[in-house]
């Protein structure tokens, strides 16, 4: 497989990452009941979006914790919040969807957005050339030498990532290679299973009535691009479980914690982590064992495709 060259940096990537920086550092307040909220504030909201007098597919989100902060996918909405919400209340925002909009059959449509503001925090951050700041930052003594450390991690983290894309490519060619009828049924059901953790419990708990519940469900069975990509992560499943039966793989126990290990050192975590981890409960031992052996034959299949990077001298 060949990896394409990926995208240079730009200038909004770097801003990006530093204010994300100066708001690891910031200080903050939380807001009282009744006090109005203000762009940059961390908000915690339930959102949930009509069309067409019908429920948007994807929009319903319970206790979710973000930065008040524009939305690329939604304009307006962030503002909207901001100018008109105020903590512990709920207001109704009008907006017409962008024509970049995810659900392709709604682009361009007008909407409007339920909102339940559960809590706020007013977030201070730290200018950013204070020395103060500069020095709890550790990337550096001046503004000029913290942006060249952060675009060197940027660029370590975008070199992380063409591996990733270099197995997604390898998957993919793989399952082109062993192609798979998949039961409409198992499809349905692993999308179900995705709605309940995502918004069927909450829409339960919140005691939405049983036809909205079938219209949210609805979304996610028929929108093509959640189709296809269950589909997908489904094929691979199961062509790489072949492969682990063909092959005879073993997980040993070692395999398995140095398995875990990997995927949890990104993360800052250790190998006592994931010792206690895989001994946490019977469930979570299940489910890291299901993972262990995905990531068992992955390396198995990676271990043996020829990958090479465009611009570089490296193969793997």
């Amino acid at each position: 497989m060949r990896v394409p060259t990926p995208d240079d940096l730009t200038e909004e990537d770097l801003l990006r990452a530093f204010h994300e920086k100066r708001r690891a550092l910031a200080t903050s307040r939380e807001r009282q009941p009744g006090e109005s909220l203000e762009l940059g504030d961390e908000v915690r909201l339930n959102i949930v979006g009509y069309c067409d007098g019908k429920l948007i597919p994807f929009s319903a989100r319970f206790g979710m914790t973000t930065e008040l902060a524009p939305i690329e996918a939604l304009p307006g909405f962030s503002e909207a919040v901001a100018e008109g919400a105020k903590v512990g209340e709920s207001l109704q925002i009008a907006l017409e969807l962008p024509e970049a909009y995810p659900v392709e059959a709604l682009q361009g449509k007008p909407a409007r957005f339920l909102v339940d503001v559960l809590a706020a925090h007013e977030v201070t951050l730290p200018p950013e050339s204070a020395p103060e700041f500069l020095e709890k930052l550790g990337l550096g003594s001046t503004l000029g030498e913290v942006m060249a450390h952060l675009r060197d991690e940027l660029e370590d983290a975008a070199a992380a990532q063409l591996w990733v894309q270099a197995r997604d490519m390898v998957l993919d060619e793989l399952v082109r290679r062993a192609p798979v009828e998949l039961p409409r049924a198992l499809v349905d059901e692993e999308l179900r299973r995705r709605w309940v953790q995502a918004e069927g419990q909450g829409m339960l708990e919140h005691q939405f009535d049983v036809d909205e519940q079938r219209e949210a469900l609805e979304g996610w069975l028929t929108d093509p691009t959640t189709r296809a990509d269950v589909e997908r992560r489904l094929h691979i499943g199961i062509v790489l479980k072949a492969i682990t039966e063909e092959q005879k793989l073993q997980l040993t126990p070692e395999k398995l914690e140095q398995l875990v290990r990997d995927q949890l050192e990104p993360f800052g975590l250790t190998a006592a982590d994931a010792h206690a981890a895989l001994r946490e409960s019977p469930e979570t031992t299940k489910q890291l064992a299901e993972m262990g052996w995905y990531l068992l034959a992955v390396e198995h299949v990676m271990n043996k495709a020829k990958v090479t990077f465009e611009g570089a001298e490296q193969e793997g």
